[in-house]
């Protein structure tokens, strides 16, 4: 699996990982759930902005 993962990832991605899940390891279960519902958040939100993109795209088009 490590193979593959380097395969997709720079080394400066899998360190910014490495460097992230460190930082979790340290963090209270409370804390991690707080920061991924967080970022859970920012996921949601980029994808609204990807779907009103496609379909400002879409009746641009028409």
């Amino acid at each position: 699996m490590a193979n593959s993962l380097n395969a997709i990832l720079s080394k400066d991605e899998s360190e910014e990982i490495k460097e992230l899940v460190s930082v979790f390891i340290l963090l209270s279960k409370e804390d991690r759930a707080v920061l991924l519902s967080n970022a859970n958040a920012f996921k949601v939100r980029r994808d609204i902005e990807k779907a009103r993109a496609a379909e400002n795209r879409k009746e641009a088009a028409v």
